[in-house]
């Protein structure tokens, strides 16, 4: 691994992988200020020295340095990479058992992508549906799993979101 990671730009690369799981390409070109074929070379090479590994999903490409997280994790950490999923999952860890349209009025999102996003949800085992007498409720599974993900590793373009929910959020078990 040492002279895979000589060059000064493949440390830099690795090392925000290593800190930032689940980042694509164009996001790691944009952080270190590289040309996106520059990035994606010395992605690909990393890659091929089983210095990083990749998860492929809807287009993109998401970099996890080898052997530091699991499957479970991996695909944990890039479904909070994603805007609306990562604003669903906070605003029901300071809202539990909330009703679609109650993360509807919160989300500024049509309804169908909403739905969209917590069908994914419910598929990846991250929000669980509860039947009670408003309706339908979601809650998050694992909240502290999910807490500790988000604290750890923070997606890299939500942190000032983060930062004024984080306030507000308490760690489960402590009320």
């Amino acid at each position: 691994m040492d002279n895979v990671l000589e060059l000064e730009i493949r440390r830099k690369i690795y090392t925000l992988i290593l800190e930032n799981p689940g980042l694509h390409a164009k996001k790691i070109a944009d952080i270190l200020s590289l040309q996106g074929q520059l990035a994606d070379y010395h992605l690909a090479y990393l890659e091929r020295a089983e210095i990083v590994t990749t998860i492929k999903e809807e287009g993109y490409r998401r970099y996890y340095a080898t052997g530091k997280l699991g499957i479970k994790e991996r695909k944990r950490i890039s479904i909070l990479r994603k805007d609306i999923p990562h604003r669903i999952i906070l605003f029901l860890l300071q809202n539990p058992y909330s009703t679609h349209k109650e993360i509807l009025d919160q989300l500024d999102i049509v309804k169908s992508t909403l739905s969209y996003h917590i069908v994914k949800l419910l598929k990846q085992g991250l929000l669980l549906v509860h039947s009670q007498e408003k309706g339908k409720t979601y809650t998050v599974v694992n909240e502290k799993e999910i807490i500790r993900l988000l604290i750890k590793y923070k997606p890299y373009h939500r942190i000032e979101s983060f930062k004024e929910t984080w306030i507000d959020l308490q760690w489960p078990g402590s009320k």
